[in-house]
């Protein structure tokens, strides 16, 4: 079998007898390096860890204590940026411990890297096959159609513990937060935000007795994922929580007082001009900074587009406006506009996520 030149890596915790014999199945099908990396497993299974160690070509690295799947990962890649043994070595696959990431779609993504890939390869699962746990089909049709809705891109296996990842993007690894089972979720995102590209390969879909060998809590992983899943949503809505507040306070300011004298419809026009002008302002800038994180190649363009959404918006919000200030006369206008830009702000998520930040999407 021909010779690969990128490095496995493999968390494990409490592994069964059978990762020995996976690791000598990678050796054997070219491998060049296989990193163990034991998270503080209990005493009883240092024999697997010992003979591991005694295999050629596989190396074993010790966390004392627990840290969790995403602190193992990052310390099998910074084993594989240090060690002279790798420094020839093109990137690092990860996969899991119990065996459930067959050695030849382990060296598809390895070929990958080798032939020079750029970007992240990822090993996608067809989860709609009849040995997938129920759990599992729901948690990632989930997350994916969240992840599409929140983030613009299509993954369809976002659990996937398969990838690739090429020897230039290490240390932009080593830097994505998280420790446990949430830090695969954050490595997608990052790379959405940070414009890395990704290809998806299709991997067998391989489950052993529903799952029960894996370590993810339910809840409490769950709940970690989840979070890190909702934070750009959670960033925009404080972004446009800020940026309502002048909004509306500016808009306040100018119906009550700078504007007062004028006719109601001039008034609210020009409340609202003047309002929605400094608040997009405060509006983009946090959108840019912190939501979508927009690169300065994009940014005159993302400014135009942003500033035609701006537009419409303020548009539509004026002829809402008037309208529900005819139909609801007893309600102040301040409320009836806080609701309406509410309802806009949903929209707008969608259009600056597809449109007004969007850059080509990576394949």
């Amino acid at each position: 079998m021909s010779g690969y030149h990128s490095a496995v890596a493999i968390p494990a915790l409490n592994p069964s007898e059978t990762l020995p014999a996976y690791v000598d199945d990678l050796l054997e099908w070219g491998i060049p390096a296989v990193v163990v990396v034991n998270d503080g497993s209990a005493p009883d299974r240092q024999e697997i860890f010992d003979a591991l160690a005694r295999r050629e070509g596989c190396v074993v690295l010790v966390h004392e204590t627990n840290q969790g799947k995403g602190q193992a990962i990052k310390t099998a890649c910074r084993y594989v940026l240090d060690a002279e043994s790798c420094r020839a070595l093109r990137g690092v696959v990860t996969a899991d411990a119990d065996g459930q990431h067959a050695a030849e779609d382990v060296c598809a993504i390895a070929t990958l890297l080798d032939r020079g890939e750029e970007g992240l390869v990822l090993g996608t699962r067809d989860l709609r096959s009849d040995n997938v746990p129920t759990r599992s089909k729901i948690g990632n049709r989930l997350t994916s159609f969240a992840f599409h809705l929140l983030y613009g891109a299509k993954l369809s296996d976002t659990q996937t513990g398969l990838r690739g990842i090429p020897r230039k993007l290490l240390p932009w690894a080593l830097q994505v937060k998280g420790e446990r089972f949430e830090y695969e979720m954050n490595q997608l995102i990052s790379a959405v935000h940070d414009h890395i590209a990704y290809r998806q390969i299709t991997i067998q879909t391989i489950y052993f007795d529903n799952n029960s060998g894996t370590h993810l809590s339910t809840f409490r992983d769950s709940w970690r994922i989840f979070r890190i899943l909702m934070s750009g949503l959670g960033r925009y809505t404080l972004a446009a929580a800020l940026s309502a507040v002048v909004d509306v306070a500016g808009f306040f300011l100018c119906y009550r007082f700078l504007f007062a004298s004028l006719p109601l419809a001039l008034c609210y026009l020009w409340s609202a001009l003047a309002s929605r002008g400094l608040s997009s302002a405060l509006n983009y800038t946090l959108n840019r900074r912190y939501v979508f994180r927009g690169s300065g190649q994009v940014r005159r363009r993302a400014v135009l587009r942003y500033y035609c959404l701006w537009a419409v918006q303020l548009g539509t919000s004026y002829g809402l406006l008037m309208a529900a200030s005819s139909l609801l006369p007893a309600v102040p206008a301040v409320l009836l506009k806080a609701v309406i830009d509410i309802l806009l702000a949903i929209v707008s998520y969608q259009v600056q996520l597809r449109w007004v930040f969007h850059q080509e999407e990576p394949v």
